[in-house]
């Protein structure tokens, strides 16, 4: 038996429901092995066809969506045709809900989202899509390697023309400040623990109609993929004026933190997700 290995065949920037946690933000790097017997061109089969039939799988089903794990018994999802909404409710009494189109969605069998619950829903949708001599199928999903610390946040884009534009996915991230050209582990530490599985919210996308609520935000706005809803403890939620791309959270974190340190340079280098992000200095 022949393997064929790929690492870092893609990775996944998503957010999932949690019952403790709420709303987090995540992004997994993925590894894949595929075992079985050569075929006439001597190979298991093509890394081409590897890398497109299942990084398009995955970028299509996984990529930038909401991920919901149906089998919790807190988990209610209605199909709407075109749309779907998950009412989901926290064991500490407070909810999620949740609009959007149905391909915003993953319905992922089990009661937790975790790399072993992902791990078994890909390999069961993946393997219908490989040929017959492919016998066996080995996925790893993992964080960024030496990743020093990190936070956990969710964002919706509704100006963004691609999937961004769904309003609840999310990522891990990096994040380094600088202070008079000295990275600031002060500064670091609040940021991370402030923005803790967070969702970063623009003003502009609360729904105005909503009668006041002290506990819950909603985030309502429509986008050219379609129209999207969000329902949120406020305590789960950080508010921007801009739409929170990784620049403009960049430039708020600069902004916040040269009001403290006035008269010195802040340097702001904010990951969205794994190797990309943005810089920002005041």
């Amino acid at each position: 038996m022949t393997k064929l290995f790929v690492r870092k065949l893609t990775n996944l920037d998503f957010s999932f429901l949690d019952a403790e946690r709420g709303l987090v933000g995540e992004s997994w790097l993925l590894d894949i092995e595929l075992s079985g017997k050569l075929n006439d061109q001597g190979m298991v089969l093509d890394f081409g066809i590897v890398k497109r039939l299942v990084k398009d799988y995955i970028n299509q089903y996984i990529d930038h969506c909401l991920l919901v794990p149906t089998k919790y018994e807190g988990c209610d999802v209605l199909n709407l045709g075109k749309y779907i909404e998950i009412a989901f409710y926290l064991r500490n009494g407070q909810s999620i809900t949740h609009r959007s189109i149905s391909t915003a969605v993953a319905k992922i069998p089990a009661v937790n989202i975790t790399t072993d619950s992902v791990k078994n829903f890909l390999l069961s949708e993946i393997k219908a899509l490989l040929p017959d001599n492919v016998t066996e199928i080995d996925i790893h999903l993992y964080t960024e390697p030496g990743l020093e610390g990190s936070y956990q946040y969710s964002h919706g884009l509704r100006k963004h023309d691609g999937n961004c534009q769904r309003i609840a996915h999310g990522h891990r991230s990096g994040l380094q400040i600088y202070v008079d050209d000295k990275r600031s582990k002060q500064w670091e530490d609040y940021w991370l623990k402030t923005w803790k599985d967070i969702y970063i919210g623009t003003s502009r996308h609360l729904d105005k109609s909503a009668t006041d609520d002290s506990i819950y935000h909603i985030f309502k706005y429509q986008a050219p993929q379609g129209d999207f809803s969000l329902k949120l403890p406020k305590n789960m939620c950080y508010l921007i004026d801009d739409e929170s791309t990784v620049e403009n959270i960049a430039e708020h974190l600069a902004r916040e933190i040269a009001k403290q340190e006035k008269g010195k340079k802040v340097v702001i280098r904010a990951f969205e997700g794994i190797d990309k992000g943005a810089i920002a200095q005041e």
